[in-house]
């Protein structure tokens, strides 16, 4: 059972699902609004858990009822606990709104949080990071991990090194080449490979100087695909540690991504 350690968030999804897309100015009806966790890393997490890794989230709470709930939660379904972080303050839940396309807007509230620290050092086979700000401590001993995949961030970010970058095609629209430069100044010179999901379209794999393209798995008929690109995160973490190489791993996990959206469609 590999070690996996997961740095990002743990929110509360406030999903609005509209009857009709979002128009500037149009009164808007929706059908349905659920909360439940979510978040980079928790989705990432459920995943890896799924498949059979220990998994440790790195992460923050508030230290209010939902924060609590949240923790208790965590720990309910199998999460190693000891790298959250319990801090003062409410819980802000982030407002999604789903359109009948699946398209979806997101608000998240704007909060100046300290950058993510470990309370104690980490001991992982392999680190998975979906944040922007990590203090310095946290990036020398994700230096020291055997195995690291950062999400590619898109606004500024903490430099942390990384093996893998991983994105959708969607966040990052530049040239190729152009976004493997940018991935370097994030991952640093550890950076093996940039990898772009595009949802039914092929998955590019570029190590700044050839493309692999790695199709996925049959299209799922889903309007929400909230988590997905989390969820193939997990999987293609999980499939590197399992020994496999990038473009199978990528394989594999659009086939377990693939296979979760059919079951909660199911």
């Amino acid at each position: 059972m590999p070690r996996v350690i997961v740095i990002g968030s743990v929110n509360h999804d406030r999903i609005w699902q509209l009857d009709a897309p979002l128009v500037p100015g149009r009164r808007i009806q929706f059908s349905s609004r659920t909360t439940r966790l979510g978040g980079g890393a928790f989705y990432t997490g459920r995943q890896l858990l799924e498949l059979g890794a220990d998994v440790a989230i790195l992460s923050r709470l508030m230290q209010d009822e939902q924060g609590e709930a949240a923790l208790k939660s965590l720990v309910a379904d199998g999460f190693d606990s000891q790298y959250i972080t319990m801090a003062p303050g409410e819980t802000m839940p982030l407002e999604i709104f789903l359109e009948p396309n699946g398209e979806r807007t997101i608000l998240a509230p704007t909060r100046q949080l300290a950058p993510l620290t470990a309370s104690e050092k980490l001991s992982s086979a392999g680190v998975y990071i979906n944040s922007l700000s990590l203090d310095e401590s946290l990036v020398g001993q994700i230096g020291a991990q055997p195995l690291v995949i950062s999400q590619f961030p898109l606004r500024s970010a903490t430099p942390r090194p990384a093996d893998y970058v991983i994105s959708s095609r969607d966040d990052v629209v530049d040239d190729l080449r152009v976004a493997w430069q940018r991935a370097g100044q994030i991952a640093g010179p550890r950076l093996k490979m940039l990898v772009l999901t595009d949802g039914p379209r092929p998955i590019s794999l570029f190590d700044g100087s050839t493309t692999i393209e790695v199709e996925p798995a049959a299209k799922v008929d889903t309007a929400n695909t909230i988590g997905a690109g989390d969820r193939f995160a997990g999987a293609f973490l999980f499939a590197l540690l399992a020994g496999l190489e990038p473009a199978a791993a990528a394989r594999e996990a659009s086939r377990v991504t693939a296979e979760w959206l059919r079951r909660r469609e199911g």
